[in-house]
């Protein structure tokens, strides 16, 4: 689905808004460059230009791009000062949708030698998205490099390429293409880092890896190192990752099937993905090499862990090929935040990955199973409305181990042979299985049947709605229960005994929208009556509402001041979450004199109960009866008895910093009738 708004622009240009949506799609299928547009001979303008569209794309079926146009915002982020790489960010961020702001040249030239490019090209098989915007940009052919060749529409739909400028209302390689026997060693790396590469020596590695950073000639004429079969060089990893702190390289020698020894753990921030070492067994492989807890893991054997979470980092370590393990690290201070755990400094003898399955699907079970050239069983990737996405039993072998063991079609394999198939896809988890040899062991999860789950569901709403009905009815106000977020009539018994409460509110107070309680005293009948609480607003006192805006900050207290019979009737409304605001209040105290404050401890901190005007200029303007004093010099008042309180109160002297809360309700209540 595309959106299209457009507004005209200035000087030839057309600016408008388009949005992409790739739902069902790849990619949303644009290739983007940082470049310049030659305005005149003494002006350009630079930013991110689209270079290239995918033939089928959602860019292409909008209809509303073009090659060569400027990408202004995205998602409303300002992007004409961004770097490349900073847009690709964008862009995977966006999920399935982005929203471009586009500034489209005035290119009739263009679109003339465009046309007669196509007129040349149209019998040419080849020809498409690419291959137009490669002749509509007038790229002269430039050095190859044997790490520049895969173009990609990768994940996300990009290519990168050098910058651009405008000449003639054409577009060509950037002013720095006129050394062009040595762009390809002295141009910013700006090549598509998405999808994967071979090294010289033949391995698979991430195309952001280090091993796959371009040095320009002065780097290379300094890196005196030879690279190793992952393409590293410290040169390369220190370009690569030249913002991080201590960089280290670790290799070591693995034996198959053996165990590393270590504890991987997430980024304390969860909103942030990173693996870091959480333990390092004393008795395993690593215990050998320059690795510790805390030090974050950023490439093992040219695969990118940098901003991964670290249970596919354990999926990463677990499935990699040869004996030779090469590490990438970035050691920090003990005082850097990061690791999501504390350091782990006991090992268990044996350490089991999946323990905590057991603790996320308690009716988890595990089953083992001989595999005697087959297991019996056939997997599907699928979705299942109980737990979400994930690998399946599709399908049993009549009469097989599995079907022997109580592997039932339906249940959700969690892991194979200690490793965690929760975020596995199909050939992962297949070829777990078909590398498992002798005594496979799985932990299964028995999932309810569809139709039963909707029956369940369905008994579960109708308890609700009755459940609804139940509450709605009327309450006896001598034992109603007050619930959050609703108005509810309750009767204290007080036999003439002070109900003991402090209130807040009335137009002469800085409360002004109703009365609430600030504080309960032990003795008064409200605390005998166990119901009300600190922050409950009261609505109406034997069915009179309590309107502020008309009655005075003394009227308001007389209510709860005088002497009821027998019962008195409360309309109270707690709202959930509390409705208050908090200030600071500073001051300067003199020695020997006091605050002038008559304070009255409770569980949110010290209500003021009575002030003394004429003390402290701070405290006459900004304080009131009522005020709930929760922080004092950065201390928690809450809960603290009172000779406790006094005695922080009275030993301060100086810069005195007072956090204060104050109700803030909600108008609950009407104005009176003239």
């Amino acid at each position: 689905m595309v959106q299209f708004q457009g507004n005209s622009g200035l000087s030839g240009d057309h600016i408008h808004m388009v949005t992409l949506d790739k739902t069902g799609k790849k990619s949303f299928g644009i290739c983007i460059v940082r470049g310049e547009v030659k305005d005149s001979p003494n002006t350009k303008t630079t930013g991110i230009f689209i270079k290239g569209i995918v033939p089928e794309s959602p860019a292409h079926l909008c209809g509303k791009l073009k090659v060569g146009d400027r990408i202004l915002s995205l998602n409303g982020k300002d992007v004409r000062h961004s770097t490349e790489q900073a847009v690709i960010d964008l862009i995977k961020e966006a999920d399935f949708k982005i929203d471009l702001e586009i500034q489209t040249f005035d290119k009739s030239d263009d679109q003339q030698q465009q046309q007669q490019q196509q007129q040349q090209n149209k019998n040419d098989p080849r020809s498409n998205g690419y291959m137009q915007a490669k002749n509509k940009f007038n790229q002269e052919p430039m050095a190859s490099n044997n790490n520049m060749s895969g173009s990609g529409g990768g994940g996300m739909g990009m290519n990168r390429q050098t910058t651009m400028q405008k000449r003639n209302t054409t577009f060509t390689a950037s002013a720095r293409a006129k050394h062009m026997s040595h762009a390809d060693e002295d141009d910013e790396d700006t090549r598509d880092m998405t999808g994967r590469i071979r090294t010289e020596a033949g391995n698979e590695i991430d195309r952001a890896s280090a091993g796959n950073c371009k040095l320009n000639k002065q780097e290379k004429d300094r890196d005196k190192e030879q690279e190793d079969e992952f393409g590293y060089t410290m040169a390369k990893i220190n370009k690569r990752y030249n913002m991080m702190k201590d960089l280290r390289r670790v290799e070591i020698q693995r034996p198959a099937n053996k165990s590393l020894g270590i504890a991987l753990a997430g980024h304390k921030d969860r909103q942030k993905m990173a693996c870091f070492v959480a333990g390092v067994d004393p008795n395993g492989l690593l215990a050998s090499v320059d690795v510790k807890p805390g030090d974050e893991i950023v490439e093992v054997n040219g695969n990118v862990l940098k901003n991964r979470c670290h249970l596919n980092a354990s999926a990463i370590f677990k499935n990699l090929d040869g004996e030779k393990l090469v590490m990438i690290t970035s050691r920090r201070k003990p005082n850097d935040e990061g690791m999501c755990v504390k350091p782990i400094k006991k090992f268990p003898t044996s350490s089991d990955e999946t323990k905590f399955l057991f603790d996320q699907f308690p009716k988890a079970r595990t089953v083992q199973v001989r595999k005697e050239g087959f297991l019996g069983i056939m997997i599907i990737y699928g979705k299942h409305v109980e737990v979400g996405n994930g690998i399946f039993i599709s399908d049993l072998r009549e009469g097989s181990n599995a079907e022997l063991a109580g592997i039932k079609v339906g249940d959700m394999v969690l892991a194979i042979n200690q490793d965690v198939t929760l975020e596995s896809n199909y050939d992962d988890a297949s070829g777990l299985l078909k590398r498992a040899e002798g005594v496979v062991t799985m932990i299964l999860l028995t999932l309810k049947d569809e139709e039963v789950i909707k029956k369940e569901k369905e008994a579960e709403e109708k308890k609700k709605e009755e459940a609804k009905k139940e509450e709605e009815k009327p309450q006896e106000p001598a034992t109603a229960e007050i619930k959050p977020n609703k108005k509810i009539l309750i009767e204290v018994k007080v036999e003439k005994k002070p109900l003991g409460v402090i209130v807040t509110g009335g137009k002469n107070n800085y409360v002004k929208t109703g009365c609430v309680i600030t504080h309960i005293y032990p003795e008064g009948a409200l605390a005998a009556d166990k119901r009300l609480q600190i922050f409950d607003h009261i609505c109406e006192v034997n069915g009179v509402p309590i309107h502020c805006e008309s009655l005075t900050t003394l009227k308001v207290h007389q209510l709860f001041h005088v002497t009821y019979e027998k019962t008195v009737n409360f309309t109270v409304y707690r709202a959930d979450p509390p409705e208050m605001e908090k200030f600071n209040v500073d001051f300067m105290k003199k020695g020997g004199k006091e605050l002038g404050l008559s304070l009255s401890p409770n569980e949110k901190g010290c209500t003021i109960s009575d002030i003394v005007s004429g003390q402290y200029p701070e405290i006459d303007h900004k304080l009131q009866r009522g005020d709930i004093i929760t922080k004092f010099n950065g201390d928690s008042l809450e809960g603290l008895t009172f000779p406790v309180c006094y005695a922080l109160f009275k030993g301060a002297n100086g810069k005195i910093s007072m956090e204060v809360t104050r109700p803030k309700p909600t108008l609950r209540t009407e104005a009176p009738k003239p």
